[in-house]
């Protein structure tokens, strides 16, 4: 890595500064920006005006204080060479010293000049957050953009984005039968701005690969609500009827026949300690004797087949152990929904967001880069 000489950085093709905080990168930029207007290391090349320098940052705040940073150095450097021409240059500024010492006096005058043009047009100098430069480029080509010539900001994209998910739960929720509706409500949330949350990470991806730039987006086709519901809802009733049969099969003495089973060396294996396998069977007996709700990992290790894997062989022979591995058989056969849910009300949303900013003729953010 070479230590940054602003004289000589060179000022053609891709240059990377690589600067932490406070380290100087505004006084760099202004040492490079007074260089281009001054024509100084581009040979046979015109020197620029502000118009023509393109500085790009990323907050409006800093767009204002950076116009101002290079102005008043512009006026310094003019100062400077002028000072220089009556003989008298300041020695207080050791990069103007080096810089005048790199050009021929007689163009001091033509220094000087440069430096009040550039001074005097800073209020036009292309200095811009990188959303105002994509902004001022789809306005001055909006013909071969295909935006409109006059547009304006959308303020608060939030407040139009929670009305149009609100929309959208009213559209395509309320309408749903009450056991489609408590399973909206498991699966997405208890109200429209937990599923706007779940989408946004879904537009973020889509926004990194965004189609070309001749092409439209064509959503693909997803599924509506009431036909992702449907098959949860069936599969629902059916895991809570199995469930029914295996707790039916419970029988009060199966903890002491479980733990009987685990002091005789029948049930080991990887995993399975005194304490974690106590604490299974107290779970696994709260959920058949006080309906409390299992994680579907812990019910599984009381399969027929799991428990004879273990070294339990006679487990097989117990109707409650059966009745439990159709069970999970049948709970591990459970249907997407909302991830298919979330995918539907992301392409519905971003549609209804696209035409909603059409309509008021409106843009955010995003639509600069993406357009541009």
């Amino acid at each position: 890595m070479n230590t940054l000489d602003p004289l000589h950085l060179p000022l053609r093709q891709r240059q990377i500064i690589e600067a932490s905080a406070g380290t100087g990168k505004t006084w760099t930029l202004a040492a490079l920006y007074l260089r281009l207007v001054i024509g100084h290391g581009r040979v046979d090349q015109e020197p620029l005006m502000p118009s023509q320098i393109l500085v790009m940052t990323f907050t409006e705040a800093a767009t204002a204080e950076l116009r101002e940073r290079i102005r008043n150095r512009l006026h310094q450097a003019a100062g400077w060479f002028d000072a220089a021409c009556k003989g008298n240059a300041p020695q207080d500024d050791p990069f103007l010293k080096r810089l005048s010492q790199d050009l021929d006096p007689d163009f001091w005058p033509t220094c000087v000049r440069r430096l009040h043009l550039a001074e005097q047009a800073m209020d036009e100098a292309a200095i811009y957050t990188i959303h105002g430069w994509s902004r001022r480029m789809l306005s001055s080509f909006a013909l071969l953009s295909r935006d409109l010539f006059e547009q304006t900001h959308l303020d608060n994209p939030n407040a139009l984005l929670q009305q149009l998910v609100r929309d959208h739960w009213r559209k395509w929720f309320y309408p749903l039968p009450f056991a489609s509706q408590r399973v909206v409500l498991d699966q997405i949330g208890a109200n429209p701005d937990v599923l706007l949350e779940k989408i946004r990470p879904l537009w973020k991806a889509w926004d990194l690969k965004p189609p070309a730039a001749n092409q439209e987006h064509t959503p693909p086709a997803v599924a509506l609500p009431v036909d992702i519901l449907q098959p949860f809802v069936e599969w629902q009733r059916q895991e809570q009827a199995w469930q029914t049969k295996a707790r039916q099969a419970w029988q009060s003495h199966l903890p002491d026949l479980l733990r009987d089973a685990r002091g005789q060396g029948l049930i080991r294996g990887v995993g399975i300690t005194e304490k974690n396998f106590v604490s299974w069977v107290e779970q696994l007996t709260a959920w058949a004797e006080q309906c409390r709700s299992i994680e579907l990992k812990t019910l599984a290790r009381f399969t027929a087949e799991k428990l004879q894997a273990c070294g339990w062989k006679a487990a097989n022979d117990i109707d409650f152990f059966r009745q439990v591995s159709d069970w999970v058989q049948q709970a591990e056969q459970e249907p997407a929904c909302a991830a298919l849910l979330v995918e539907h009300a992301a392409h519905e949303l971003r549609a209804a967001y696209q035409r909603a900013k059409l309509e008021q003729s409106q843009f955010d953010f995003n639509d600069l880069l993406q357009r541009l």
